[in-house]
């Protein structure tokens, strides 16, 4: 199994099928680890969230600033900012989906037989 650690996708939804077209990912033999912040700031926060959760083993993901950010604008502890792009994700059908698959990623990632921990920067 080849893992490809990939950081601050922040909605950037085409570059990501992009860098998983050129690293030949593969579902059958590959992980990709994900380093948090997988929105804000890009145009496409809602289809990374559904990429990324629909990968299910294939996915370690930890959370990042601007997840932990959303989660507190959804849950009324923050107000969301006027830069802030995640208004397709507060509308989306799915949205209680996506929000529940988030809450439940950690912020920290131990893999021993890898000898790796898996943290978003900052």
């Amino acid at each position: 199994m080849t893992v490809y650690a990939i950081g601050d996708i922040q909605g950037c939804f085409a570059e990501l099928e992009l860098l998983v077209k050129k690293i030949n990912f593969s579902t059958d033999k590959d992980q990709l680890w994900f380093t948090g912040d997988l929105v804000n700031r890009g145009p496409n926060s809602l289809d990374t969230l559904r990429y990324v959760k629909a990968l299910g083993e294939n996915a370690i993901t930890v959370l990042g600033n601007h997840d932990l950010h959303m989660l507190a604008v959804l849950f009324g502890f923050q107000h969301q900012r006027p830069q802030d792009t995640f208004d397709e994700i507060i509308d989306a059908p799915d949205k209680e989906d996506l929000v529940q698959w988030l809450i439940h990623q950690p912020l920290m990632h131990t893999d021993q037989s890898l000898n790796t921990i898996l943290v978003h920067a900052g």
